[in-house]
């Protein structure tokens, strides 16, 4: 027993010495002050922040009118907005997004969801000469013809955003309608 005792006390002080000698020498708890926030994500927002300004140089499908190289309003006014914000020094390329509404002579059906280049390339010289009128000299050089840089949503994919828009709990309501309000299915 006696044995024992002076084996656990033995023991005890080894550990002791042990902590002392290998654990906390030379730690400073201050050094180990952790990141103020957004150290580690802030530089990857600001990424794909800067990364999403070029989304905006892209002239889309929709803002022409149709199947042709006449821009649209909105078309028209974004195309303002490009060569102000390059007027402004912004440095970008402008795409002209890859037209995918033609039908190709020969098919059996003619669905228009074919390229077609003599559109795209009649739509980047309307873009280009648009620039050039208002300013922006090196416009030939800046416009190209490319896809979108983010790609389009599938139908499934509007239709639930559209769901969800109006709200889900309104659009399956038992009276039918919005809510059921519309088509006699009263108040909830």
């Amino acid at each position: 027993m006696k044995g024992d005792r002076y084996r656990t006390g033995l023991l005890i002080v080894s550990a002791g010495f042990l902590v002392i000698a290998v654990g906390c020498h030379g730690w400073n708890y201050r050094d180990a002050a952790p990141a103020p926030l957004g150290t580690l994500s802030d530089p990857i927002w600001k990424n794909q922040e800067s990364n999403a300004e070029y989304s905006d140089f892209v002239i889309h499908q929709h803002e022409f009118t149709g199947n042709t190289e006449v821009l649209n309003t909105g078309g028209e006014d974004h195309v303002k907005q490009i060569a102000a914000r390059l007027l402004a020094g912004q440095d970008a390329l402008v795409l002209v997004e890859r037209s995918m509404t033609s039908p190709k002579p020969g098919t059996e059906y003619q669905y228009r969801v074919h390229p077609n280049p003599e559109l795209d390339m009649r739509r980047r010289e309307i873009v280009v000469r648009s620039l050039l009128a208002m300013g922006i000299a090196d416009a030939a050089e800046r416009v190209v013809v490319s896809p979108a840089l983010t790609p389009g949503i599938t139908a499934d994919e509007a239709e639930s955003a559209y769901r969800q828009g109006i709200g889900a709990s309104t659009w399956a309501s038992p009276g039918g309608g919005f809510g059921g309000f519309m088509f006699g299915g009263g108040f909830f």
